[in-house]
Parts: C-alpha cells; sequence; structure tokens
C-alpha cells in the first residue's frame, strides 16, 4: 500500500522516542511520510528526529508535550501540520494490589491512556473526515482484552482503548478513515524493564517491538485488529471464550508468581 497517497504527506506519532512507538516511527519514516514526533524529553525527541530525517530523508518535527495533562494535549492540537496518520503509542502502566497504589498514579495513567487518546482522536479526525481520507492506529494491549488483576486499572485504560477503536472502525470507515487496533502483549520495552515484574515466571515471551510494530503498520486499512505472536491470539482468542471468572482467577495467580511481592 502506497501509505502517503493514501494517508497524506505529514504522521503524527506520540511515544514517538522508545519503545514500540519509536519503531512504529521509523517505519512510518521508511514509507516515505514526514512526522511529527510527539514525546516529553526534548534532548531524545531532537536526536530521534535527527535521525529519522537523516536515514529516511523525510521532514519531522518534534512536540515535548506531557498528554497527561490538558496542556501537553493542547500543544499538540495546534500543530500546523495536516495530520493524514494519527498513531498514539503513548501510554503507561501502574501495577500492585490495587488499595496500595498512589491513586496519583492511577488517574494520571487514565489522563495519558483514556483522555489523551480521546481527545486526539477526536481533534484529527475531524480534518480526515472532511477530506475522506485519513488513518488512525490506536495501541490497546492483551490486558485490554481480560481481567488483569494487579493491573487492574492499566487494563480498564486499554479495554476502552480497544472498544473505542472497533466503535470508530465501523463508523468512520463508510468515511474513508481506517481505524485499526494493535494489542501487544509482553514486549521489550523500558516499561517491562523496571516495573517490579519477574516476566520469566509467567508462560509469556517478550516480543521484539519492531516487528510488533511492523505488524500494526501492516494492519491498517486491512484489519481492525492486530494481535501480535502466536502465544498472544490464543489468549485472545481465550479471552473471547472463557468465562471471565475463570480468567480473573487464572490471571491472578499467573501474576501473583510474577510480580514482587511487597507490592502485594
Amino acid at each position: 500500500m502506497d501509505f502517503r497517497n493514501k494517508y497524506g504527506s505529514w504522521a503524527l506519532i506520540t511515544g514517538a522516542t522508545s519503545g514500540i512507538g519509536a519503531e512504529l516511527t521509523r517505519q512510518v519514516a521508511a514509507k516515505g511520510l514526514n512526522v511529527v514526533l510527539v514525546a516529553r524529553k526534548e534532548k531524545e525527541l531532537a536526536e530521534h528526529a535527527s535521525a529519522i530525517q537523516e536515514r529516511y530523508g523525510v521532514e519531522t518535527k518534534t512536540i515535548s508535550a506531557d498528554l497527561s495533562t490538558a496542556e501537553g494535549i493542547k500543544k499538540v492540537t495546534q500543530t500546523a501540520e495536516k495530520i493524514g496518520l494519527l498513531i498514539l503509542a503513548a501510554g503507561i502502566e501502574v501495577n500492585g494490589a490495587f488499595e496500595k497504589t498512589p491513586i496519583e498514579k492511577e488517574l494520571q495513567t487514565i489522563q495519558l491512556n483514556v483522555v489523551a487518546t480521546l481527545a486526539l482522536t477526536h481533534h484529527f479526525s475531524k480534518s480526515m473526515v472532511v477530506n475522506g481520507k485519513g488513518g488512525i492506529l490506536l495501541i490497546s494491549s492483551l490486558s485490554g482484552h481480560m481481567p488483569n488483576p494487579y493491573f487492574s486499572n492499566y487494563a480498564g485504560t486499554k479495554a476502552y482503548v480497544l472498544n473505542l477503536g472497533a466503535s470508530l472502525y465501523g463508523e468512520l470507515k463508510p468515511k474513508g478513515v481506517d481505524v485499526s487496533v494493535l494489542s501487544p502483549g509482553l514486549t521489550s520495552t523500558p516499561m517491562i524493564a523496571d516495573n517490579g515484574m519477574d516476566w520469566n515466571k509467567t508462560p509469556m515471551t517478550a516480543m521484539d517491538p519492531s516487528l510488533v510494530a511492523e505488524i500494526g503498520i501492516n494492519g491498517l486499512g486491512k484489519r481492525f485488529l492486530s494481535i501480535p505472536g502466536g502465544k498472544n491470539k490464543i489468549m485472545g482468542w481465550m479471552a473471547k471464550h472463557m468465562p471471565t471468572e475463570m480468567q480473573a482467577k487464572m490471571n491472578e495467580k499467573m501474576m501473583r508468581k510474577a510480580i514482587d511481592q511487597n507490592k502485594i
């Protein structure tokens, strides 16, 4: 698919300097689109933008913004570029016994994973509908498909993203706008590097973020949902067909083995 012809000349990616977001940014640039990189740290943004511009020969713009704040969201919506492809990869998670987690962190998770996703999708979809073309890639998680004890609020926010994307897929497709959701399982990113989990005590295997990003990009315009990895696809299927109560109990036992015991 000719991404530039289908989506226009500019893409905007949040969480663009690390993990899956950084890989998505590179792969979009490799398809010839100019990219607006959004993240918090100005130095990292400048370094990534320069490397992408040099390697792929596209134009780049950076926006340093904390998307867990209204001010950060406003900075992004004020970009002058005509965004034809929107990729929302910024996200955070909090884990631990629900009654022990800091409520400030839980609310920040909702602000970034839910409120920013809603606000930016709502803003940029307007011009896409007017133009009769565009693409939106939302990043959910396998956690959004099932109960995930000790990640309860995170799972809830990703379930929101999944259902928002599914609904918009049906609503915006007739208007020429592709909506797709990428639901990764365990992925080798900075988010899992220091979150107090020993993933070796679970049956899950971490995937490479470049492969996860590639699967998400390839799903645009072809399917609503992309779940990378054979094990993850099986878990997604099980989440549809197993009783929720059974999943909640099974996942609690699995996560209890892996989580830092001080957190529970």
